[in-house]
């Protein structure tokens, strides 16, 4: 694929489903070429939409697609050593047994835990969470049990699973350890999440990987290390979909060009895709499928109450419909099973969550609820907690919204309901449960180019294989000053150039790097390397907080024109004026919540948004038809004062391809 060419998805269908689905939901088995998996902890939840029963239905094919030729990865990892798979299947089925997993330790008192001069271990904190860990241990396998999550699985075909087996089996031999990587926001980073105020790691993926350390690796191994995981921690506050997919032509080059293929992908971005459209979602699965076909992908579905709520807001999104349907099974289990073990929790903890919590407030130690949302921690100096929700856990935190940043007990159940859904992986594709001799090698089954969402809706979320040129304020952190003439050379040689106002690069306590500004009439230039049929992505920062809009506006650079003077202060006022200088104005408040999103200016002009087709035409592609030695696109932001208040504009990362 050429320098700048977008990258088109086949849809590969899933062949391994974690979900869950309403009462009349029928199960169906599907194949395909990947191992897509729906985790879901919910308490509660509505009947289903017939959106996802469209993913269903474009999906199925028959189960049994299996031949006795060798798996396309067999050649340099077929294992066959009968001793050694019933040894494997034996530890595996053992630790399907979650009841016997170890309890949680308070992380101070762990051998590890290293202990400071002026440390005091007994402090009123410490007490607290002592008692928390130890209610949570108590009450886990009533919650947590293998009854819930097996309803929860439904298993396809084996193609994925089998490959990731051979990988698992392969692993001591091999020159490269398992590959797991991991998408997410700020709840996979772990806003409010800590079993005191000073814990670090405290998120389901570094619990995630504790539990493999210490029952995989203590299981498989000589010594219960973490040697045989490369794990990609790859989660970032606000992170969508959107966001991933910028990502991953990086990493798939990375992994292609060491000649590593990813084992698991583990995508955790479902609270911000709610608010920032689902066919992102829908994209990212396909270009992971299209580049590695053999990958286990486990999609987990957050609890939050807004993915609980009437079955007809989740037909409007891909990604509603998913949540719908995958978390109704094992939340009506808890809700309204007749089941004994159901049924005697639901008495012995009246309205009150288990899993995750559903009510948005939080209360102190006597049940009084706070009136007013509370980022901090003890307000008053009193310990303040999850309303509703048992185990009794305090705030430990400063983070908003307590049902989207939830405790670390949910951290704990969403942690070990992975590796849960891991083993069983591993146990499908051994075929643990079928004799050596009646053993056959899943087929790669085709992938289908059927969509879901609207097949034009999802092909606009691109992805360049070869970006022709990216600036990531997550990577580049200088900004050249162009409001005097101080420096002209870094001036004309520097892609970021602040030619009016206050722009400057920031990041902050949870790294959300971007160039940001704070004045109305700012102005910024990025310059951009352009491909023959010019794309632009802008990825930006959304909030409540103090944001508003901004001006976009492009300018071709040709060979002549290189160094022409750029558009500063005096040039702001044209910004208004569309005779004077076309502009698209971008959206940057919210009701709620800071995300990222992103913005395409697409050259085939085939945007559902009119503005920025007709921006293209008149500053790019008429401009590059007129003259074909157009080597660069400026594209210039503005912080416009549209509000008539000083608002807060934050650009992260703009993109050619």
């Amino acid at each position: 694929m050429s320098d700048g060419a977008i990258m088109r998805r086949p849809f590969g269908p899933v062949n391994y489903l974690l979900l869950s689905g309403s009462t009349s939901f029928r199960c169906r088995i599907f194949s395909a070429a990947a191992v897509l998996i729906l985790i879901s902890f919910t308490t509660s939840i509505h009947n289903t939409s017939k959106y996802f029963d469209q993913l269903i239905s474009f999906s199925y094919v028959p189960q049994e697609v299996t031949q006795r030729s060798h798996h396309p990865l067999d050649a340099d990892t077929r294992h066959d050593n009968e001793e050694e798979d019933v040894k494997v299947c034996h530890g595996i089925k053992s630790l399907l047994d979650i009841s016997g997993w170890p309890d949680i330790v308070f992380f101070e008192d762990h051998p590890d835990f290293a202990k400071t001069v002026d440390h005091d271990p007994n402090r009123e904190e410490n007490v607290l969470a002592r008692a928390t860990v130890a209610e949570f241990n108590r009450i886990r396998n009533s919650v947590l049990t293998t009854t819930l999550l097996d309803e929860g699985i439904n298993v396809g075909s084996l193609y994925a699973a089998q490959s990731f087996a051979q990988r698992f089996l392969a692993r001591g031999n091999d020159s490269r350890p398992l590959s797991i990587a991991v998408t997410g926001n700020s709840f996979t980073i772990g806003s409010n999440c800590g079993e005191n105020t000073i814990q670090q790691g405290c998120a389901w993926p570094d619990r995630l990987a504790q539990r493999w350390k210490e029952l995989v690796g203590g299981s498989f191994g000589s010594t219960p290390t973490n040697s045989d995981i490369e794990w990609r921690m790859l989660q970032a506050n606000a992170q969508a979909s959107n966001n991933v997919m910028h990502r991953l032509p990086s990493l798939i080059e990375e992994y292609h060009s060491n000649n590593k293929t990813m084992d698991v992908l583990l995508l955790n971005n479902g609270i911000s895709d709610l608010h920032r459209g689902a066919i992102w979602f829908e994209a990212v699965v396909r270009v992971v499928l299209e580049h590695f076909p053999q990958i286990v992908i486990i999609s987990l579905v957050d609890g939050i109450p807004e993915f609980v709520g009437n079955g007809d807001e989740y037909a409007q999104g891909f990604l509603g419909s998913y949540i719908n349907n995958c978390i109704a099974k094992m939340s009506r289990l808890l809700r309204d099973s007749d089941q004994k073990i159901y049924s005697a929790l639901r008495q012995q903890y009246p309205e009150s969550s288990l899993l995750w919590p559903q009510v948005d407030k939080l209360m102190y130690a006597n049940g009084t609820t706070l009136t007013e949302e509370y980022s901090g921690v003890r307000p008053g100096g009193l310990p303040i907690y999850w309303a509703n929700y048992t185990p009794r856990v305090e705030k430990t935190r400063i983070a908003y919204y307590p049902t989207n940043h939830p405790p670390w007990t949910t951290h704990q159940y969403v942690a070990d309901s992975v590796l849960y859904t891991i083993l069983r992986v591993l146990t499908t594709g051994m075929r643990c449960n079928v004799s050596m001799t009646q053993r056959e090698v899943a087929a790669k089954p085709p992938l289908p180019v059927t969509t879901v969402a609207d097949k034009a809706e999802v092909e606009k979320c691109f992805a360049c294989l070869k970006s022709k040129d990216q600036l990531d304020a997550r990577v580049l952190k200088v900004v050249a000053n162009g409001t005097n003439n101080s420096d002209e050379l870094s001036v004309s040689k520097s892609p970021v150039v602040v030619t009016c106002g206050d722009w400057k690069w920031v990041t902050d306590e949870r790294k959300r790097s971007g160039w940001q500004s704070d004045q109305a009439g700012s102005l910024i230039r990025f310059r951009l390397k352009v491909s023959e049929v010019p794309t632009f992505s802008l990825t930006y920062m959304t909030s409540h907080a103090s944001f508003g809009s901004f001006l976009v506006s492009f300018q071709p650079i040709s060979k002549t024109n290189s160094s022409q003077p750029l558009m500063g202060c005096n040039d702001v006022a044209k910004f208004e004026n569309q005779t004077h200088l076309p502009s698209m104005r971008i959206e940057g408040r919210r009701a709620q919540f800071s995300l990222w999103d992103t913005f395409i200016f697409s050259g085939k002009l085939d945007s559902n948004d009119y503005s920025a087709n007709e921006l293209m035409k008149k500053t790019v592609l008429d401009k590059m038809g007129e003259s074909k030695d157009i080597e660069n696109i400026d594209m210039y932001v503005l912080n416009s004062n549209y509000y008539g208040h000083e608002k807060r504009v934050k650009i992260q990362t703009v993109t050619s391809c």
